[in-house]
This record gives C-alpha cells, sequence and structure tokens, in this order.
C-alpha cells in the first residue's frame, strides 16, 4: 500500500488520491498540487486480463477533429440542449460565489428520487441465508470457449447482415393494375350530397359545429379561453369553474350538453339489439361496422397515411429480398380500431347440461357477433363508395383479414378443440415437434359440413367431427367474402410469448435453481432506465402482467449465466435454450423484416427446439405439447402475408378494453394525436438536460470527493489540448497536457440526462426513451437515503455505426457539466466546443466476439497503475445507457446490493435485452 509522504500514513491506492484531494495538511497540498495535471497513460499499453484502456487520446482525436464541421458528426447529435440555449444563457456565477442552488427542470428528478427512496429501504430487508451447494467440476462456467464459438460468430455475422438492409430506403413495386384504389368521378357516386365531395373533413366538421350565433375556429365554444378550460375540466376533472371568465357554459351539466348536441360524435353511436339463444333473450349492444369503416377511413387525421394499393417492397432494384411492415406490404392485399361492439356474458346457467351450454355459449358468440359483421356481406362482395379525410371519393370493399384475439377466443371463433392448433392440422401429441408438415384446416371441406346444420343432427356433428371443428350453428364467418377464419388467426405476442412461453419459462427456471437464489440475483442487478429491478424477487409475484414479463425478459438471461444446476450439471443447455426463446422475442417485434431476418426467426426458434430438453432431464417438463409453442411455427408465414407483428398485437384491443369498458366517462369527443408507427429498427434520438444545471457550483476538490471524479482537472486539462492542438501526436499531448493552466476551479453539474425519440418529420417526441443518472446520495421527502447513483452509458468513439459495437465502449459518467461562455473562450478561443461534457471511467474495450454460450460481452474496469481510467467526453458521443450484470458466480454474494454492486463487482456482461436498440447494437 502507498505510504503518502506529506503525513507518513498507509492507504489503499484509491484511499491515498481521495486523501490528497481531502487533506488540510500543507505537505500533503503539496503533494496533491504536484499531481494536479496528472494524465492517464497512453492506449497502446496493455494489461494481462485487462485490455488497453481507452484513455482520452482514443476516445477524442477522431471525434474532436471536426468540432468546427457538422458534416461528419454522429447520427445521434445534438448540439446544445433541447431548449436550444446559447452560450449567454449558461453564464454561471464567478468562482468565488457561494451559491450552491437547484433549479427548476429537476420535477422528474424529485420523483425519481422518491422512487429510488423506496428501493434503497428494501436494499436492507432481511435475506434468507445461503444455501450450501455442491459445485462439481463439471458444471462448466458460460464464459468458457466451447466448440460453438465458430456458430455463434457465424450467427452475430448473419444477424447484421439481415438487419443492415433494413437501414436503407426501399425499392417499391406498385400493384399493376391502375384503376385499384383510383378516385371516383361525382356522377359515378351514390352519395346523397355532390356538395361534400372533395371537401376536406376539417371543412365539413366546422360546418357542422358553426352556427350563426357561433362561428370562427373555436366553434362550438366562443373563444379559446372558452374551449382551454372545457378541455381542462374533462380531462382533469370537474372542478370549480369561475364565472368571471365569461364562459358559455357555468357547470358540468351544460358543458356535457355542448358536448353532446354541438360536437359531432367521433365515434358511431352504440345501436341495441336482442338476440335470443337457447330459450333466453341477450342485450347486444354494438356500432354499425360499416359506420365504423367510415369514421376512421373518413377522419382527416389519418388522410396523410392512408394506403390505397398494396405494394411490394424490396432491399434493392433487382427485387433479391423482399421487406414486410405494414398491412399493405404483405401478400394478402396483393392476392386477394374504434371498440365495435359490447357482448353478452351470461354463463347459461340454467342449462344444467355442460356440454349443452358449452354449446349455447359458442353458439350465442357467433349470433351476435353475426349481426355485427352482416353489413360487410354485400359492400365486401360488390363494394361501396367511401369518402376519405381529403375528401376524395373512392370504391372499396370492407374484408375480414385478420381476426385477433388469444387462444381461448381464437378456439371460440374457429369451432376447434382445446389443446389444438386453431390454424392447422398437426396433432395435438405432434405439438412440441420442430419440422413436423402440416397444413392449413381446409375451409372448403368444413364449409360443406357447415351447411348440413339444417339436416339431420346426426350427420351434422359428424361432418363436422370429420371436418376437424366442433358442430357450430352458422358461424359469423361463414357467408363473409374473401375471407378464411383459419387464415386470417393472427399471432399474439402478448398471449403466446410474454404470457405464455415467457410465464413457463419462469416457471422453469424456477423450479430449476432455488427462489432464493434467483430472487437474490434480481435485487442486486444495478438500476438502469429501461430495467426493473425487483427488490423484493420474482419468485412471490401472483397475477403477473404481461408488462412484468416484459420487464423480467431484460435481465432473465443475465442471472442464469453462471448459476450452478443441482448435482453439478452443467447449465449449458439451458442457457441456449433461454437465448433462443429470448432472440425469438425480440425478433419476431421487429418493425420491419426481410426474408433473411424471418430466417434468423426460424433459426431462433430451432435453437430453443434443440435445447429444450435440458427441461425434461431435470425432471420439470414431461413433453412440449403446448399449442402455444407450435403457434411460433406460424409465425414466419403470418409476417408474410399481414406484416409485422404490430400489426395485429392484442395489447391494443387489451388497452382499448381497459380505456373504454373500465374507465368509460361522458365526453366523447376525445381524440388522440396520431403518429405513423416507426418502422426503423433503431429509433433516431437527440439526447436532453434541464436548461438550468442541478448545482450551479461545483469545486474540482468536490468532484473529486464526492462525485468520485478524482482526474477531473488532468482529464480537462486533456481534453482542451485535443481540442486545440488536434494535429499532436500522443506524446506530444501528453506534454501539452502537462502544461495547461485551468483559469477557474469549479463546473456547473447537471444530474440527468435524457434521450428522446425524434418523429419521422424530424419533430422532437418528448417521450423520454432512455436516461442517464450522475448525481450524488440524498435523502428524498420521506426522510429516506437515497444513494448515489452513476449510470452506465455506452460511448460513441468517432467511428461507431448503427449496428454493433466497433466504435463504441462501456463508461461509467461520474459527471455531466457545463463551461460558462467565459471559460470556453478562455480555454478554447473560437472553436465550436459542445455545451454539455461528460466525466467518464472507462471499462476495457469489446472483444472481436462476445461469449458464446450465452452471446454477451464481458467487460472489467479499466485500471492503469491501479487508478481507473477516465476521460472528457462530449455528451453528444453518449449514445444511450448500458446495462450490466454482474458475474454473480455459482451464489450470489448476499452483500451486494443494487447500489454498491457496480463498485464491488470485477467483472460484468453487457446485457442485450435492455430494449431493442440495445438488443440491435449489441447482439
Amino acid at each position: 500500500m502507498p505510504t503518502c509522504d506529506g503525513c507518513q500514513h498507509l492507504f489503499t491506492k484509491n484511499g491515498y488520491s481521495r486523501h490528497l484531494a481531502q487533506s488540510k495538511n500543507p505537505a500533503c497540498i503539496i503533494i496533491y498540487d504536484q499531481m494536479q495535471n496528472y494524465v492517464p497513460s497512453a492506449p497502446n499499453l496493455h494489461f494481462e486480463s485487462r485490455p488497453p484502456s481507452p484513455t482520452t487520446a482514443k476516445v477524442s482525436e477522431v471525434e474532436l477533429d471536426n468540432f468546427d464541421s457538422d458534416e461528419n458528426s454522429p447520427p445521434n447529435i445534438f448540439e446544445g440542449d433541447y431548449f436550444n440555449t446559447s452560450a449567454e444563457d449558461l453564464e454561471w456565477p464567478e468562482d468565488d460565489a457561494e451559491e450552491d442552488i437547484e433549479h427548476d427542470g429537476l420535477e422528474s428528478e424529485e420523483e425519481d428520487m422518491e422512487a429510488e427512496g423506496a428501493v434503497a429501504e428494501q436494499e436492507q430487508d432481511w435475506e434468507p441465508p445461503v444455501a450450501e451447494q455442491t459445485i462439481e467440476d463439471q458444471n462448466l462456467p458460460m464464459d468458457e470457449e466451447t466448440s460453438d464459438t465458430h456458430g455463434t460468430d457465424q450467427n452475430r455475422a448473419r444477424q447484421h447482415d439481415a438487419e443492415a438492409p433494413l437501414f436503407q430506403r426501399p425499392h417499391i413495386v406498385k400493384f399493376p393494375l391502375h384503376n385499384a384504389g383510383a378516385t371516383q368521378d361525382l356522377e359515378d357516386s351514390d352519395s346523397d350530397s355532390h356538395e361534400e365531395c372533395h371537401q376536406s373533413g376539417y371543412h365539413r366538421y366546422h360546418q357542422q359545429v358553426s352556427s350563426a350565433e357561433e362561428d370562427g375556429i373555436w366553434a362550438p365554444f366562443t373563444s379559446q379561453i372558452d374551449y382551454e378550460v372545457a378541455h381542462w375540466a374533462k380531462t382533469r376533472g370537474p372542478g370549480q369553474v369561475c364565472e368571471k371568465l365569461g364562459l358559455s357554459y357555468k357547470n358540468s351539466r351544460e358543458l356535457n350538453k355542448i358536448i353532446d348536441t354541438k360536437i359531432p360524435a367521433h365515434r358511431p353511436r352504440f345501436q341495441h339489439k336482442e338476440i335470443l339463444v337457447a330459450g333466453e333473450a341477450f342485450d347486444v349492444y354494438c356500432r354499425d361496422i360499416i359506420d365504423c369503416v367510415k369514421a376512421l377511413y373518413g377522419d382527416p387525421e389519418f388522410a396523410p397515411y392512408l394506403v390505397f394499393v398494396p405494394e411490394r417492397h424490396y432491399t434493392d432494384q433487382n427485387e433479391t429480398q423482399r421487406l414486410y411492415h405494414d398491412l399493405h406490404t404483405g401478400k394478402w392485399w396483393w392476392n386477394t380500431q374504434i371498440l365495435l361492439a359490447y357482448l353478452p356474458t351470461t354463463k347459461l346457467e340454467h342449462i344444467t347440461n355442460k356440454s349443452a351450454r358449452r354449446r349455447s355459449l359458442a353458439n350465442s358468440f357467433h349470433a351476435c357477433m353475426h349481426h355485427v359483421v352482416e353489413p360487410l356481406v354485400e359492400p365486401g362482395i360488390n363494394g361501396m363508395a367511401i369518402m376519405s379525410g381529403d375528401g376524395a371519393l373512392r370504391r372499396g370493399h370492407p374484408l375480414v383479414a385478420c381476426y385477433i384475439g388469444d387462444y381461448p377466443e381464437q378456439l371460440l371463433v374457429t369451432g376447434i378443440k382445446t389443446g389444438e392448433c386453431p390454424k392447422c392440422d398437426i396433432p395435438s401429441d405432434e405439438l412440441s415437434s420442430k419440422d413436423l408438415p402440416f397444413h392449413t384446416h381446409n375451409l372448403g371441406d368444413i364449409l360443406d359440413a357447415l351447411a348440413l346444420v339444417d339436416e339431420d343432427p346426426y350427420e351434422f356433428t359428424k361432418a363436422c367431427l370429420s371436418a376437424g371443428i366442433k358442430p357450430l350453428y352458422h358461424p359469423f364467418w361463414e357467408d363473409l367474402p374473401h375471407c378464411n377464419i383459419f387464415h386470417a388467426i393472427t399471432p399474439d405476442i402478448l398471449h403466446q410469448l410474454y404470457q405464455g412461453l415467457v410465464k413457463h419459462l419462469i416457471s422453469w427456471i424456477k423450479s430449476a435453481f432455488s427462489d432464493a437464489e434467483i430472487d437474490a440475483r434480481c435485487k442486486h442487478l444495478p438500476p438502469n432506465h429501461n430495467v426493473r429491478v425487483f427488490m423484493k424477487g420474482i419468485s412471490i409475484l401472483s397475477r403477473v402482467s404481461g408488462m412484468e414479463h416484459e420487464q423480467i425478459c431484460r435481465f432473465l438471461l443475465g442471472i442464469i449465466i453462471d448459476i450452478g444446476l443441482p448435482n453439478g450439471a452443467s447449465p449449458l443447455r439451458l442457457v441456449c435454450a433461454v437465448r433462443g426463446l429470448l432472440d425469438f422475442l425480440y425478433l419476431s417485434c421487429y418493425p420491419c423484416h426481410s426474408q433473411r431476418t424471418l430466417d434468423l426467426l426460424d433459426d431462433t426458434l430451432n435453437r430453443f427446439h434443440d435445447n429444450k430438453s435440458i427441461f425434461v432431464d431435470l425432471g420439470i417438463r414431461s413433453s412440449f405439447n403446448l399449442p402455444k409453442l407450435h403457434s411460433f411455427r406460424h409465425y414466419v408465414t403470418m409476417i408474410q402475408h399481414f406484416g409485422t407483428t404490430d400489426n395485429y398485437n392484442t395489447e391494443y384491443t387489451e388497452r382499448l378494453h381497459i380505456d373504454l369498458a373500465k374507465d368509460a366517462y361522458r365526453a366523447t369527443n376525445h381524440k388522440d394525436d396520431y403518429s405513423p408507427p416507426h418502422i426503423d429498427l433503431l429509433y433516431s434520438r437527440q439526447y436532453k438536460v434541464a436548461k438550468h444545471p442541478s448545482t450551479k457550483r461545483v469545486t474540482f476538490s468536490a468532484l473529486a470527493a464526492e462525485y468520485g471524479a478524482v482526474h477531473f482537472r488532468a482529464a480537462l486539462a486533456h481534453f482542451v489540448v485535443q481540442v486545440t492542438e488536434p494535429d499532436l501526436t500522443s506524446r506530444q499531448l501528453e506534454d501539452m497536457a502537462m502544461d495547461v493552466i485551468l483559469p477557474f476551479q469549479s463546473v456547473a453539474v447537471f444530474h440527468k440526462i435524457r434521450y428522446n425519440i425524434i418523429n419521422n418529420d424530424g419533430t422532437p417526441n418528448n417521450l423520454t426513451v432512455d436516461s442517464i443518472h450522475a448525481r450524488l446520495a440524498r435523502h428524498d421527502h420521506h426522510r429516506r437515503n437515497v444513494p448515489a447513483r452513476f449510470d452506465m452509458a455506452l460511448v460513441n468513439l468517432g467511428n461507431g455505426g448503427p449496428l454493433g459495437v466497433e466504435g463504441y465502449c462501456v463508461a461509467q459518467v461520474r459527471v455531466v457539466f457545463s463551461l460558462s461562455a467565459k471559460a470556453k473562450i478562455a480555454m478554447f478561443r473560437n472553436l465550436n466546443v459542445p455545451d454539455h461534457l461528460a466525466y467518464v471511467e472507462w471499462f476495457t474495450p469489446f472483444a472481436s466476439k462476445p461469449q458464446a454460450n450465452h452471446g454477451m460481452y464481458k467487460v472489467f474496469r479499466a485500471f492503469c497503475d491501479g487508478e481507473r481510467q477516465a476521460s472528457i467526453v462530449p455528451v453528444r458521443n453518449i449514445r444511450r445507457s448500458i446495462h450490466l450484470m454482474p458475474k454473480f458466480g455459482p451464489v450470489a454474494p448476499r452483500e451486494w446490493t443494487t447500489s454498491n454492486v457496480l463498485d464491488r463487482c470485477s467483472t460484468f456482461f453487457v446485457n442485450t435485452f435492455t430494449d431493442r436498440d440495445a438488443y440491435v447494437t449489441l447482439f
């Protein structure tokens, strides 16, 4: 251990640096002043098991050459902050000021603090003692290389090659018939009012709400304030409306009257129908399905996004590889959501025979649905004139293309027996097969069997059983034109994956390992914007939602990498099975697919099938004849026909059910802003920090002692030389940095970086998709201790691209700061220096390939002479946050917590599954 020459005390290597930064001993202060210009070692040094540290020179030489030009900036560059703050706005108090004031823009930070205070309180909860485990030599660590390394490299290269075309502009082939989607002349239409034709939806709406007494853009309200208070009252609660504002209504009753009588209904009105089934009358409330089609089609907000003819999208002009995303890019349209209805939920308890009751329930469902979809039959065959929101009139054929539902509803709709596939004829005892051939149910044979319903009941039942369905009395899809219900059944990410196989997988993993060990690992994960830390573990969870399963998927692989199986069994197959299923999950959710990525989807499913036998060997499963597992074999075909899975996800209808059925209220004229879905694999982002710093003035000594930025002064001097003298060699840069004198002793510090989406039209979106924290320990409003938090980030070294980790390095963000305008002029003259900078501590560079078995990269902290390697980088070079999974070993150390694991653990795996951007980047 080093000895301080000033006071002759012994210290650890890190403790020695902190002692010098804080000591008031004159002899120690002299030593500290002599070390102020310390610069980390050059980047060409190599260390055993600790690859060369990416010092400031390596991080910034490429990027900082172009400070005067925006042409070669990284893709996610955003100059300044979200509010376009100028340099003059960043004039902080002089160094001798005593201010340390927190400013606006920290409301969300206070909310974060409250949440993390509760988390910190749970860190002290009692944990069960560590169970003794016998770990034998045959238990292979998951970070050891195996014979499958070459195959892993090939899979990684294939995925990058397959994803690369998805970032390019597609080559589009239009449908060859020119009359498809063409507008109609007024003479050809059967519209009751030619005057309405070729008027936009906005114009027609204005005519409907305007009157002789109330005209103008705010009609039927009298003024802007009249409308805004109404909007506030309906969305924020009734409250009390002040009469002095001169509003056109005095209470909520009068406001509701205006809404109900003077504002055109955005949605078609519900109609009441009575259905008679098994001698019992049922009330059905539904909207006219044709009116729903017209309401959606004619909404002027949707007009710019309507597509009237199918298209084929390809990656190049040679049409070598087809792309699939929205419905019009799939095969179905080429070849060939308003809440619609409330159906009765009776259990028909007066029917005592269970079989008869089940048949009656199914028949009642189809009878109700028949009334809902019956209006589609005639226009589906002959077409109908329909006007879009821009006033153009076209002939349309409303058809049932897809039916979205969970497995029980799919069985109810198709009439297939429980335990069988609602789409194909594969035997129920062969559902676990990965390659057994199958065929879609034969619609012709089924319709022939259903046609016997009014003849001999025995022959009808026999014919239905022979065709492979239950005897249904006139199913609603029987007469629908161009509808094959077995083709229309679509994949269901929510129920088949998150609430299906993922739910099973988590249960199997908990059976393979002890609950205490799984929970300990879940509780000791470091914090991250995209990862929820389950502070009580996951074994106690009940009635787990799809969102919670989705959150567990983000760290599931990382917590089992090196955990010990009973009797020293190797977890290799288990890890490969989990990785295969997670890869299938993430690939199936891509918003755009090519034939190559669909081939990858099949490969990941095969990888799970090839390794699933581990659960049988462990006595957890006896077979895998699960309909939801078999349904994965239909995903590729369904994506090719109907586009990507985000076109038919039951999460949308679940959300609709909650919003309209459970939380309905009187206001009926709400209209959410519509934004077309992103088809990019990666969202365009921009970073954003608060307009004012969290702390205006933090001294260099405080940065070292409190933020852990021990070498801040040296790193900043190094950064100054790189910017002002970009052509120097590494040796010249080191020498020149030692002569830099900083004319200030403090900087303004920010505690949080946010990342927002940029819309397709280039406008910013306020949705925060990522964030990075770098802040001190503090207390929340309940006086609970909130630990310090310094997040991990993925830093662009200057040549990082959208795919892969080449050109990136992991770093821990210690300080986010800004220099005053005077400091910039003094240090950088007239050079264009970013407004926001960050002091980061580096981890070792990414290896040439990830670990063979689990596909994650291993990283360590980068040290040189016992000191953590650090430097200054522009915040714009920080692409995103990154989540590190600790290498727990066979048993997780119980002294680790979510707030100290980054400092106590020495080896980490870079988490691939925090979100889609991380998955694409870090595969």
